[in-house]
C-alpha cells in the first residue's frame, strides 16, 4: 500500500528512529540558546511529529505548544505526553497562542519545506511570535547530507517487529532528495514517498538575516563551532532583535 507521507509511518516510527539522539540534541539546543541569551520561558515546537523532543522538554519542566502537520503523528504524541498543548498545522502559517521565547525545530524539519520562499515564509512566522531576544533552535539536512545520505543509498533492518527498507535518491536537476520509505509490521506492509529540500550555511544565514533575525549562527554539533558549506548537517540559533532594535 502507497500511503501519504507521515500517516502509514507513524504507526511504526518510533521503533525505526529508536537510534535517533533526540536527548543529545534537545540538550544541545538549549545549551546553544542558553549562550546566546535564552533563560526559559514558552517554547514552541516546529514539526513535533511523534513527539519525542516534545517529551524531553516537558521533563525539563517547560511551558510546551508543538505543532504538526500530520494528525497520525500528533495521536502518537499525545499518547507520551502530560502538559504540551498539541496543535495541528502547517509551520508555514499556524495560529499560534501568543509569542514564545525559543523556538525550536528537532530532525530535519525545515528540510520538509520544498518550495522557494517556503523558508523565508516560515523566518517570518516564527520571528512574528517570538518575544525580543528569543531564540529559534532548529536542526538542517545541507546539500552534502541529502546528496549522499546512505552509504550504498540504501537502509534496511529490523526495529522490534517492524523490517524496513528505505531507498534515497538524490536528483541534481530539483536539488531534492526522496526517500522511499517501505515498512512491514503486525499491520501488513506500506511505503511513504519523503522528498526533503537541502539547506546550506550560507543560504539560512541570509534568509534569516534578511527575515529580520537580528544574529544568525550556523554551527556544528556537538562542539558548537561554526559551520562549513561540507557538513552534512547543520544546526542553526538565530536570534530575535531586542525591544530597541524593534522599535528602531
Amino acid at each position: 500500500m502507497r500511503a501519504p507521507p507521515f500517516t502509514s509511518l507513524a504507526s511504526v516510527y518510533d521503533e525505526i528512529m529508536q537510534d535517533v539522539p533526540y536527548a543529545a540534541w534537545v540538550d544541545f539546543a538549549l545549551r546553544e540558546a542558553a549562550r546566546r541569551g535564552w533563560s526559559g520561558g514558552r517554547v514552541v515546537e516546529l514539526g513535533c511529529g511523534t513527539g519525542n523532543a516534545t517529551r524531553l522538554l516537558e521533563e525539563r519542566g517547560l511551558e510546551v505548544v508543538a505543532v504538526d502537520a500530520s494528525p497520525e503523528m500528533l495521536a502518537v504524541a499525545r499518547g507520551k505526553l502530560t502538559r504540551a498543548a498539541l496543535l495541528l498545522g502547517d509551520m508555514r502559517d499556524v495560529e499560534l497562542p501568543g509569542r514564545f521565547t525559543l523556538a525550536l525545530g528537532v530532525f530535519d524539519v525545515v528540510n520538509n519545506l520544498l518550495a522557494d520562499g517556503d523558508m523565508a515564509r516560515v523566518a517570518a512566522h516564527v520571528l512574528g511570535h517570538l518575544a525580543p531576544g528569543g531564540v529559534w533552535a532548529f536542526d538542517a539536512n545541507t546539500s552534502a547530507g541529502l546528496e549522499a545520505l546512505w552509504e550504498g543509498e540504501v537502509v534496511e533492518g529490523w526495529a522490534g517487529d517492524v523490517h524496513y527498507r528505505w531507498r534515497h535518491a538524490w536528483d541534481p536537476v530539483t536539488r531534492l532528495a526522496t526517500v522511499d520509505a517501505w515498512c512491514e509490521g503486525p499491520a501488513g506492509a506500506f511505503s511513504e514517498e519523503h522528498r526533503e529540500r537541502p539547506y546550506d550555511p550560507d543560504e539560512l544565514r541570509g534568509l534569516l538575516a534578511d527575515a529580520g533575525f537580528a544574529r544568525v549562527d550556523v554551527v556544528r554539533f556537538p562542539s558548537g563551532d561554526a559551520a562549513e558549506a561540507d557538513d552534512p548537517r547543520v544546526w542553526v540559533l538565530a536570534v530575535a532583535p531586542s525591544v530597541s532594535n524593534r522599535a528602531a
